[in-house]
């Protein structure tokens, strides 16, 4: 894993300057981390998306990852909501948010006098659903853990060796793979999304998603054999809040958590 790693900076200083797409989850820290290490501080620009389709929590752990390392960020809001491709929620949706969101910033990198734009797709995700793969490679976006064959494990085993925070966050992906395909997206839907999700965090839940099946369904799936125990003792609050927020059944899921994508192949298979 050692020479993994030492590939990352040897790769990292062929440029001089950088701009990382900057999420505040492990992947993309851990990149960020090792291009404030590797080049001239002041040659990294941490790049961050705000949209509807992030929850702010995402933005809050970010900022908080940028202060701890006296960096400013760039903040870029995107605006693939307007795009047709995504709003319609086909299952290759996360291409044309990827598409929408990196072309803005590809207006920025010659403004920069940029070298490369950074993003931290890893091994691990070539083997899910991953349609925005395909708009990365498309604008020559890099990547490096993809690269040099880096897995998710690598990166939390490295994250969690040089004791950045969030090395055992849990994956979030943006908060639009919680509506099912061709159920239109909008910001009233990816709000409830994110109100959902914040009520089950307070509960302590972990690792899990909050589906949006209809404007009045939630389905629950979760990850950890613990969270199913705590689910069941905090079920009447858990339900209490989300009936608040305009749910009116609440389901859980007994074959647990599955990726969109996967989940997509498998009807389709």
């Amino acid at each position: 894993m050692a020479e993994k790693f030492l590939e990352l900076k040897n790769l990292l200083k062929k440029y001089k300057k950088v701009m990382v797409a900057f999420s505040g989850g492990v992947d993309s820290s851990l990149l960020l981390y090792y291009a404030l290490k590797t080049l001239k501080k002041e040659n990294v620009f941490p790049v961050i998306f705000i949209s509807p389709t992030y929850p702010l929590d995402h933005l809050k752990r970010a900022t908080e990852f940028l202060k701890r390392f006296k960096k400013e960020g760039i903040f870029i809001f995107t605006e693939e909501l307007k795009e047709e491709g995504f709003k319609n929620n086909p299952p290759e949706r996360c291409y044309y948010c990827k598409k929408s969101a990196y072309e803005k910033l590809l207006l920025l990198k010659d403004f920069f006098k940029v070298d490369k734009i950074l993003e931290g797709t890893n091994l691990s995700d070539l083997s899910d659903f991953r349609p925005g793969i395909k708009a990365l490679k498309e604008l020559k976006i890099l990547s490096p853990y993809v690269k040099l064959k880096i897995n998710k494990l690598m990166i939390r085993k490295k994250a969690k060796a040089l004791k950045l925070p969030n090395y055992n966050q849990p994956s979030s992906p943006c908060l639009s793979s919680r509506i099912p395909y061709f159920q239109k997206l909008d910001e009233l839907k990816l709000s409830k999304v994110e109100k959902g999700e914040e009520i089950l965090k307070k509960q302590g839940l972990k690792d899990f998603r909050l589906r949006l099946i209809d404007d009045k369904l939630a389905k629950i799936e979760l990850k950890e054999k613990s969270d199913y125990l705590l689910l069941f003792k905090k079920r009447e609050a858990i339900v209490k809040n989300l009936k608040k927020i305009g749910f009116k059944e609440i389901y859980l899921d007994l074959f647990g958590y599955q990726p969109m994508g996967l989940q997509w192949i498998t009807k389709k298979s």
